[in-house]
C-alpha cells in the first residue's frame, strides 16, 4: 500500500495525491485486467479503464498548459556547456574543463533536458492509451473475453502503467520542486485548481471527486481544506 500523504507544504504537493491516484487506478486496472475470465464480461474493465484514461489523459492535458510553461523558463542557455565555461585568465584545454568544474550548472541542464521530456512523455501516455483502446474496439469486438485477447489486453495496460510511472517518477523527481522554488502561493494554488477543477466540462469537479474516491479519509481531508483555498 502507498505512503499516506499527511499534508501539503505547498499548495503545488497535491500533485503528489493526484499521481497516488493515478498510480492506485493502474494497479487496479492491471489486477483486474489479470483477473478476466476466458467467456467473461468485459463490460466492468471497460469502465473502470476509460475511467482511469480519461483522468490520465486529462491530467497530461492540464500540466502541459500549467506545468509545462514554468519549466519551459529553465532555457539550456541559462547554463554553460559542459567544458565551455567563461574564459579564465588561465589557459585550460577541453579535457581539463570538465563538468566537475561547475557541477551546479551541469545538474542545470541535466533537469532542464529531463523537463523538457515532459510533453514526449505525455504524447507515449496518449498512443499507449490508444494501444489499449485499439484492443477493446478492433482486437475483441465483442463484449466477452477470449485468451488470446486478454493476454494482449494484459501487456498494453502493463506497458502503460510502466510508462506512467516513469512519467509521474521524472516529474516528481525534476519539475514539481523547480516549480515550487519558481512560484509564489497564488500562483500554485491556481495551478492546482487547473490541475482538479475542469471548468469546461459539466462537471468541474469531475476529477476532483474521481482522486478523492482514491484516497485515505486523511487525504481527502487535504483536499477539501484546498479546494477551500480555491474559493478564497
Amino acid at each position: 500500500m502507498a505512503e499516506e500523504i499527511i499534508s501539503l507544504e505547498s499548495p503545488i504537493d497535491a500533485i503528489y495525491l493526484i499521481h497516488k491516484a493515478l498510480r492506485a487506478e493502474a494497479v487496479s486496472v492491471e489486477n483486474m485486467v489479470n483477473g478476466l475470465e476466458t467467456g467473461g464480461s468485459l463490460q466492468p474493465f471497460k469502465l473502470a479503464f476509460n475511467s482511469w484514461a480519461t483522468a490520465l489523459v486529462y491530467h497530461a492535458e492540464q500540466e502541459d498548459q500549467y506545468l509545462m510553461g514554468p519549466a519551459d523558463q529553465f532555457q539550456p542557455s541559462e547554463y554553460p556547456e559542459p567544458g565551455h565555461s567563461e574564459p579564465s585568465g588561465d589557459s585550460v584545454g577541453p579535457e581539463e574543463s570538465s563538468a566537475a568544474d561547475d557541477p551546479s550548472g551541469l545538474m542545470a541542464r541535466v533537469r532542464w533536458t529531463l523537463a523538457a521530456q515532459e510533453e514526449e512523455m505525455h504524447r507515449e501516455l496518449v498512443a499507449k492509451v490508444e494501444d489499449v483502446l485499439t484492443v477493446l474496439e478492433e482486437d475483441i469486438g465483442t463484449t466477452s473475453v477470449i485468451l488470446r485477447t486478454r493476454q494482449h489486453l494484459y501487456r498494453q495496460v502493463v506497458a502503460l502503467r510502466i510508462a506512467l510511472e516513469d512519467h509521474l517518477d521524472t516529474e516528481e523527481a525534476l519539475v514539481v520542486p523547480r516549480v515550487r522554488q519558481r512560484m509564489d502561493e497564488q500562483q500554485q494554488l491556481e495551478l492546482a485548481r487547473g490541475l482538479l477543477i475542469d471548468q469546461e466540462a459539466q462537471d468541474p469537479r469531475w476529477m476532483m471527486d474521481w482522486v478523492t474516491q482514491r484516497l485515505t479519509p486523511e487525504e481527502r481531508e487535504l483536499l477539501v481544506k484546498l479546494e477551500d483555498r480555491f474559493r478564497g
